[in-house]
């Protein structure tokens, strides 16, 4: 059995041949979709996506020696690469700021209303229907609230993120074995003390897998933001390459963010496992 398995293909080769199959199927789409209306390809092939890279240059308002396209400055490297770093700065900013606030607003609001069993009875329903709110739906509220401001596109995020940590934060601490708070009792500690230094960290390993899931929803959210109401960001630039039919910048800054996304979680996996290794 152990010679036949030898002689079968490994995993690696599998695994490049797989992505050579993924490639070709992709170039064979590109293909049978056909161009748009702006001589784009429907479904943009890696040749597409590698070409858009310089337009990010467009998207470069001037400074640092390089003059902006709209000012009659020519497309170069150099402003492509300042125009990319200037509008992936701003998205991670709003990122991360609407992320944190609604990790620490939903985290400290959900750890006061579980202290008391009435407030968290009141609020445990209303917390699990704000998750089924249809945050696209509330996006232009947003937009005419905060017109195209950076606090607009953080408060969105932050109130899409809020609504998932709270109610996760709320289930993790109801979820807590009642044993955990029992002993600290029959040891002499206070009700308080019991729920702020055994209660509440104890739920803190649940609260691992809301913050990323909350971390995946946050990218989202701040596209979507930015799409809408903003003049500067990846989201914009998603905004202006779909009126223009660019599908290869579109397809460009989907890699993008799906990158940013990626590493953000592997670093918050790490962080968070470490945080809390001693719950392992």
């Amino acid at each position: 059995m152990a010679n036949a398995a030898s002689k079968g293909p490994s995993v690696r080769a599998l695994t490049v041949l797989s992505v050579v199959a993924l490639l070709c199927l992709w170039q064979l789409l590109s293909l049978v979709a056909g161009s748009n209306q702006a001589n784009e390809h429907n479904v943009p092939n890696i040749v597409d996506i590698a070409d858009s890279v310089k337009k990010f240059g467009y998207y470069w308002q001037g400074g640092l020696g390089v003059q902006s396209t709209e000012t009659g400055g020519d497309l170069t490297w150099a402003g492509a690469g300042l125009g990319f770093a200037h509008n992936s700065l701003l998205t991670l900013m709003r990122m991360f700021a609407g992320l944190f606030l609604g990790t620490v607003v939903g985290v400290g609001l959900a750890v006061a209303i579980s202290w008391s069993d009435l407030l968290r009875g009141m609020f445990a329903l209303p917390a699990h229907l704000a998750r089924m709110l249809p945050m696209l739906a509330l996006l232009p509220l947003f937009a005419l609230w905060f017109g195209s401001s950076d606090s607009g596109a953080i408060f969105f995020v932050a109130f899409a993120t809020f609504v998932l940590i709270f109610a996760l934060t709320l289930n993790a601490i109801d979820r807590t074995p009642p044993h955990f708070a029992q002993s600290a009792r029959s040891l002499g500690a206070s009700p308080l003390k019991t729920y702020l230094t055994v209660v509440v960290p104890s739920a803190l390993p649940q609260l691992r897998s809301a913050f990323l899931l909350a971390l995946g929803f946050g990218w989202s959210a701040v596209i979507a933001a930015e799409f809408l109401g903003q003049q500067h960001g990846l989201g914009q630039i998603t905004n202006l390459a779909q009126y223009y039919g660019q599908t290869n910048i579109l397809a460009m800054v989907a890699l993008v963010v799906v990158a940013y996304a990626a590493i953000s979680y592997a670093v918050a996996r790490w962080l968070l496992n470490y945080l809390t290794r001693w719950a392992e």
